[in-house]
Parts: structure tokens; C-alpha cells; sequence
């Protein structure tokens, strides 16, 4: 059997008590172990692979022992298995029990043909409790700190030693190729009324104004009819039209139903915005409201030690309450489909330097559209919403359109066996808009304005989702941008009504009004 892995972990078992009386018997019990319990589960001829008491170590109440294994057996899963052998013989025999087994350090390596360069070593010790990288004649050398036992039972070890060896096999791949714009199929190419940014024009004409916020704006009367019509117009046209029910959703979400989110946490944490709750104590703020009283400043730093740990984040994705609605419930697929959705109010994501006028936004609005059923309805459901966004963009709007399949994040771990031929095989079809202003439509970056997802068994499993006869059960989400719809809107048709189609020119107040100042809405120079 061809070496994969060998670890050498130093562990700590504090005792109830002194137990210089039990030397003899601890000596028989670790014999006996590394004849038995260590070696259980190993095939006959395997025995290197398995895990081996090296050395022990009593002084008072410490007992450190040293393991060293192969890959059949691991030292951190022998460990647990010697705590419960030793717990019971020393037990039995001298009433002294195990109080805390941890440990001290864990060093393993792994074979890896090439040497670990100084972004792949960076991207291990971000690892939690990594703190040494090495190579050293063919193989990664990882040295871990201190481990509880809660860490230990909780597999965190196999975890680790898991996404170490993922980030080493791709540090040893070739960049892959990417293909940004896998096109399914597109419309007609249509003439352009307008090929400005439609921000600026918004700025000029009062339809928006800058709020501190990076990302944030405050959309005035004539954005937020145009923005109200295209909703009504996607809610009639694509999730009335299809069966979906409304329902209201919170947009604050606890971390642990966060955590439930395939890939968000673990890939893009930087990409939420974090909620800390206050203690209830009023006195908490006293150095922070005495701050702000007499120097008329945010104390940032005495406002961050009055404030609890984070708990939530904001909405990054609308569809989290829906999940956790179904989890740890059991379903009957007698009553499948189940078609849902959410407009309710804001979604929040850090873009950081990403954001962009109208386009990119930090705080945007969607209509979120679930769908729980067999897999041969979810596919059918996704597909059906794609058609209708498709006809809404093309013979309500009037928008140039083309339609791309993507492979998202939370669907990246392992292979994926994408056919663009075969809607079954596709995790994401994206509906995209041709905006003049950024160029040709051959070279520039078109927008996304529908994302049509089909996860399979990626949130079923995430959430604890049961069917009452286990029969399988997919679910999928498709997220409609409505922010950025009206974006694609006035950046295909312009700030004129006149000149928009009439599914929208006629449902157009134009005899609204704005508050003027001397400095607002800005004069064009």
C-alpha cells in the first residue's frame, strides 16, 4: 500500500488524581492498546498504517503520550479510542477518571511532487491553528497547535488534513481555463436609443442621490415608479404566471442558519455584512455616550467594546429563510411542487471596490423565487422561469438578451458534469443584458439581471430537508434583479417615457415632482 499520509501527534489526559499508583497498569493498558484497539479495522500486512503508542509520559495528574500513525488509523482517532480504553481500566481499578484530553501539537505529512510555493503555503496557514509549513524531500510537513477534545470528536483533524490536500492538488494543477461567457442561446440584436451611463444621467436628472453609504442610494419618485412597474411586470409575468406564492422573509439572519448555506461562510465571507447585537445593559454605553457627548465624535473603539460578538448578517442571498422553513421537516411528495417567493425588502452585499453605479450595487432589491419538488419538476420549474424572464426581457422591455450557463460557487467543490445540451446537467442559467454604453455587444461585459439555479441535493441535505418516504427531493432558487433590471431598462432606452415601450410609457406618472435646492438636483455645466 503506497504511503499517503503519516502523523506524529503529542497529546495531554489530565486525571482526577495522582496516579503514580496506576504506572504499572497504565504501562499494561498502552501495551494492550497498541495490540488491539489501535490496530482495529486494519487489514492483515497493513499493520504501518495504522496507529502505535510511541511514548508516555506520568508525572501527578498529566498523562502525555505521544502517537504516531499511518493513514488506516490516525492518531487523533486513536487518541479517542485510548482515552475511552484507559477512562475504563483506570476506572475500574483505582477510581481516577480522564477530566480533559487535548492535543498539544499535531504534526502530519503529506506526499506532494512539487514544492509548495509562497501563495499555497499563505493559503494553509490561514488555516486555523496552523502555524508551520514546511517541504522536506517530496512532502508537505503541516504542524498544528493545541486541539480540544471537542475538536478531536468533531473530526476537525480529518478536515483539515482533507482541505490541506484539496489546496496542494490544486497548487500542482495548471490554472484552469475560463470561459466567461458559455452562451446557450440569445435574441435579436437590437438598435440602441441611448448609450450613456445610465448613472450619471440618473444623478443629473434628480432620479437618484448619492447617500453616504458606499454602494447606497436614495432613488427618487421617477426611479421608484419605473422601479415599481418592472416589478409588477416580472411578478405578474414570470411568478404569478407560473403558480408562485408570495411570502415575507426576514433579511436578518442568525449564523447558524447562515452556516446551513452551501459555500457561503467557508468561500465568501467577505462578502456579508455582520450584525452585533448590543447587551441589554444600558450602562455598556456609558463610556461611549459620555465620549460622544463631550467631543461630539463616534467613539468607534468604545462602541465596539459595548457591543456583543456578531450573530447575523444581513440577507446576502433572500432564499436562507425559505430552507430553514423546510428544515428538519418531513415532506410528502404527494403535495410537491412547492413554488414561493420573496419581494419583500432589501438584500445586502460587500462589494467592496466592485461597486458600480447603478449596476453593482451594496444594498440592491430582488424577487426570490424557491421551488422544492422531484428532480424532473425542479428541472422543469427552472427551466419554465428562465422562459418567462426571456419573454419579459425581450417583448415587455424590448432588451437585447442572451442566456449563459455557469457553474455558481456553492456548487464547485468536487466535479461537476456540465452539458449545456442537457437542462438536467446545468446548476445555473444566467439571463443577461447587452448595455450600450459599455462597448460592442461582441467584446463588452453584458449584466446579469436572472440568476436560475437548480441545486439538486445541496440544500436538501444542508438543512436536514425529509421526504416521508425518502424519496428523492431537489430543490432550486432563481433570483431576479430588480435593481438591476431597471438599470438594463434605462441603459437600453434612456431617461425619455416617449421613447420606452408602451408595456411601461403608459404606466408612467410623468407629473411628478421633486424638491429643489440651490445645489440639487446638480446643473449639467
Amino acid at each position: 500500500m503506497k504511503e499517503e499520509l503519516r502523523m506524529h501527534a503529542t497529546l495531554l489526559m489530565k486525571l482526577s488524581e495522582d496516579a503514580e499508583k496506576a504506572r504499572e497498569t497504565i504501562e499494561s493498558a498502552v501495551e494492550e492498546a497498541n495490540r488491539t484497539i489501535m490496530t482495529k479495522g486494519v487489514p492483515k500486512g497493513q499493520e504501518a498504517e495504522a496507529a502505535k503508542v510511541t511514548t508516555w509520559n506520568l508525572e501527578g495528574t498529566s498523562l502525555q503520550i505521544t502517537i504516531e500513525s499511518g493513514t488506516l488509523v490516525r492518531a487523533t482517532t486513536a487518541s479517542l479510542r485510548l482515552r475511552k480504553f484507559l477512562a475504563g481500566t483506570l476506572g475500574r481499578d483505582f477510581k481516577i477518571g480522564i477530566r480533559e484530553l487535548k492535543a498539544q501539537t499535531i504534526e502530519f505529512s503529506i506526499p506532494s511532487a512539487h514544492e509548495i510555493n509562497t501563495e499555497t503555503a499563505n493559503r494553509i496557514r490561514a488555516m486555523p491553528g496552523i502555524y508551520r509549513v514546511e517541504y522536506q524531500r517530496d512532502k508537505a510537513r503541516i504542524i498544528v497547535g493545541e486541539m480540544s477534545e471537542h475538536d478531536l470528536k468533531n473530526n476537525v483533524p480529518d478536515r483539515l488534513i482533507t482541505r490541506v490536500k484539496d489546496i496542494l492538488a490544486g497548487a500542482a494543477k495548471p490554472a484552469p481555463t475560463i470561459q466567461t461567457n458559455l452562451i446557450v442561446k440569445k435574441g435579436a440584436a437590437k438598435q440602441a436609443k441611448f448609450d450613456k451611463d445610465p448613472m450619471q444621467t440618473a444623478i443629473e436628472l434628480g432620479w437618484v442621490k448619492e447617500f453616504p453609504g458606499r454602494g447606497q442610494w436614495i432613488y427618487t419618485t421617477p426611479y421608484a415608479q419605473l422601479f415599481t412597474i418592472t416589478r409588477n411586470i416580472l411578478l405578474d409575468e414570470v411568478a404569478h404566471h407560473l403558480g408562485f406564492q408570495p411570502f415575507m422573509l426576514p433579511k436578518l439572519i442568525p449564523l447558524d442558519v447562515m452556516k446551513k448555506m452551501p459555500g457561503y461562510l467557508n468561500d465568501i465571507p467577505e462578502g456579508m455584512y455582520y450584525c452585533f447585537p448590543p447587551p441589554r445593559d444600558p450602562d455598556a454605553f456609558n463610556e461611549f455616550k459620555e465620549t460622544m457627548r463631550l467631543t461630539k465624535e463616534i467613539s468607534r473603539a468604545s462602541l465596539k467594546r459595548a457591543l456583543k460578538d456578531p450573530e447575523y448578517v444581513l440577507a446576502p442571498a433572500q432564499c436562507e429563510p425559505f430552507w430553514q422553513f423546510y428544515g428538519k421537516e418531513t415532506l410528502n411528495q404527494d403535495d410537491y411542487p412547492h413554488k414561493l417567493y420573496d419581494a419583500s425588502g432589501w438584500t445586502y452585499r460587500w462589494e467592496g471596490g466592485g461597486v458600480e453605479g447603478m449596476v453593482r450595487v451594496q444594498e440592491f432589491q430582488r424577487i426570490e423565487l424557491t421551488y422544492l419538488g422531484t428532480p424532473k419538476q425542479i428541472v422543469e420549474i427552472r427551466d419554465s422561469i428562465l422562459d418567462r424572464c426571456v419573454h419579459v426581457a425581450d417583448k415587455s422591455l424590448d432588451m437585447e438578451w442572451r442566456v449563459t450557463a455557469a457553474i455558481p460557487f456553492w456548487a464547485r467543490e468536487g466535479s461537476v458534469d456540465m452539458n449545456i445540451h442537457d437542462s438536467e446537467k446545468v446548476p445555473a442559467y444566467d439571463l443577461e443584458i447587452y448595455l450600450p454604453y459599455r462597448g460592442s455587444r461582441e467584446s463588452s461585459e453584458w449584466l446579469e439581471v436572472a440568476g436560475c439555479f437548480v441545486h439538486k441535493l445541496k440544500f436538501i441535505e444542508s438543512f436536514s430537508i425529509r421526504e416521508l418516504k425518502n424519496r428523492e427531493t431537489w430543490t432550486g432558487c432563481s433570483g431576479l434583479g430588480l435593481t438591476r433590471w431597471v438599470a438594463a431598462f434605462l441603459s437600453t432606452h434612456g431617461f425619455e417615457p416617449e421613447d420606452w415601450p408602451k408595456s411601461v410609457e403608459t404606466k408612467f406618472n410623468k407629473g411628478f415632482t421633486l424638491p429643489q435646492s440651490l445645489m440639487w438636483p446638480p446643473r449639467k455645466q
